[in-house]
């Protein structure tokens, strides 16, 4: 057990990674997949001297070793929150060694080089076009950043959901930071990217590490919690979630104040708006400010705009005369009164219940867990991290906190990008990737 903080003293973009494989083997195949594997489509087919020259450019001039790169779009069966099935889509990246290497590793009377996952969930987003199958354009170049770190750097296989909602899933609803449908989705993108990969023969070893930012925080611990409860198959090796809400209801707490100035209304918008759809008892007409209609918020999440149009859509936001609606409008201006009232005095609120339902600090993992955060996140204060971290460790979890100071940031802040939360995720990814590969070469 790793029982105390730790402070990243210096981090860069990405981190130098040895380009070595996990030890193993899939000499039998499974059948996990087989119900949710629809069909794979290629992207892109990058060598691995291609990937190296674009890494030396682009990440690390230090780099020696790359390796080749095959995205795929994975197509598969899931359901939403409501059981009702959805064929949603991701991006499956795979690594291949180079002859060269395989030659190294047999030198070394080490075996042939497998393959170990990531399953890798993004931060929010809110228009379709930055979906990782969609990030991930056919050009002769790779597009997806994280998969570029975690593949062509690092040499696992990254398993990237475009969400519900997204990808070949537009028009449905997104199940915005509810815990059933979002890990659900991830575990049979899981299963359909490991059909995939064992039916096309490659040298998987079943080693799975599980992240993801912001959302894709929120959505890395519950997609850990089902891999523990459902899925025999895959050893979980590490779980690193980065910056989530793990408790809903007390962020809600703070956020659900009538004289609360919004950082960010279109994240709370979009939770409204995914809770209004997916539960009975939570009504959007008796949460919303009156100004703001119905017809309003499904405009704004059609899955066309990004967040300074989604403000504007909804009344919070005036672009044309400076107002982008980050740190310009009251709660109050979302949200009614008479509900911010409600939720303050009322402890049977039916929001309030769902927002404790959909929890993440709650449980006792099993596996290694790495939380990482920027210790000034303005959109998720420090304490979520911090908070979960006391309590998995007060359970006996192998838990760790990485605490990343705002100086290291390779981006920090200006008029262009004004967020600690957003300019800290490439240095959290570097983090969490440079502790999976830690634990891959037995060094933890």
């Amino acid at each position: 057990m790793k029982s105390s903080s730790r402070s990243l003293l210096a981090l860069s973009m990405v981190v130098l990674l040895s380009a070595c494989g996990s030890e193993g083997t899939s000499e039998n195949k499974i059948d996990t997949g087989s119900e949710q594997f629809v069909s794979a489509t290629l992207i892109d087919d990058i060598n691995a001297t291609t990937m190296l020259a674009y890494i030396k450019g682009a990440i690390d001039p230090n780099a020696t070793n790359a390796f080749a790169y095959k995205a795929v779009k994975i197509t598969y069966n899931t359901v939403n929150e409501d059981n009702i099935p959805v064929v949603a889509s991701g991006l499956l990246v795979i690594p291949k060694a180079t002859d060269a290497y395989q030659a190294y590793r047999a030198s070394q009377g080490l075996p042939p080089f497998s393959v170990s996952m990531i399953c890798e969930n993004h931060g929010t987003i809110f228009a379709d076009v930055e979906a990782p199958t969609k990030q991930e354009i056919s050009n002769g170049v790779p597009d997806y950043a994280t998969a570029i770190l975690m593949t062509g750097y690092a040499g696992f296989a990254s398993i990237d959901p475009d969400y519900i909602g997204f990808g070949d899933s537009k028009g449905t609803v997104h199940p915005y930071i509810i815990k059933k449908a979002s890990a659900r989705a991830s575990l049979d993108m899981i299963k359909a990217s490991m059909k995939y990969m064992e039916d096309n023969g490659i040298m998987l070893n079943h080693q799975l590490y599980i992240t993801g930012y912001s959302e894709g925080g929120y959505i890395a611990m519950a997609t850990a919690q089902k891999v523990e409860n459902e899925l025999d198959s895959v050893n979980l090796m590490g779980v690193a979630p980065m910056a989530g809400p793990y408790n809903v209801k007390d962020l809600a707490d703070i956020e659900i104040d009538e004289t609360r100035t919004m950082v960010y209304p279109a994240f709370l918008a979009d939770l409204t708006y995914s809770y209004d759809h997916y539960y009975s008892d939570v009504n959007m007409s008796e949460i919303v400010n009156p100004a703001i209609t119905s017809s309003q918020f499904q405009l704004a999440f059609n899955g066309d705009f990004d967040t300074v149009a989604i403000h504007t859509i909804l009344g919070l936001a005036d672009p044309l005369n400076g107002d982008y609606g980050f740190y310009t409008h009251k709660a109050s201006e979302l949200f009614s009164t008479v509900f911010i009232n409600d939720y303050q005095n009322n402890a049977n609120s039916p929001i309030k219940s769902r927002f404790e339902e959909n929890n993440l600090d709650n449980w006792i993992p099993r596996s290694k867990m790495n939380l990482i955060q920027c210790i000034d996140d303005e959109i998720i204060p420090f304490s979520e991290s911090n908070n979960t971290y006391n309590k998995f460790l007060a359970n006996g979890v192998d838990v760790t906190l990485t605490a990343i100071p705002t100086a290291i940031l390779s981006q920090q802040q200006d008029a262009t990008h004004p967020f600690v939360h957003a300019n800290c995720g490439t240095t959290a990814y570097g983090a969490a990737v440079k502790w999976f590969a830690a634990i891959r070469n037995g060094d933890i």
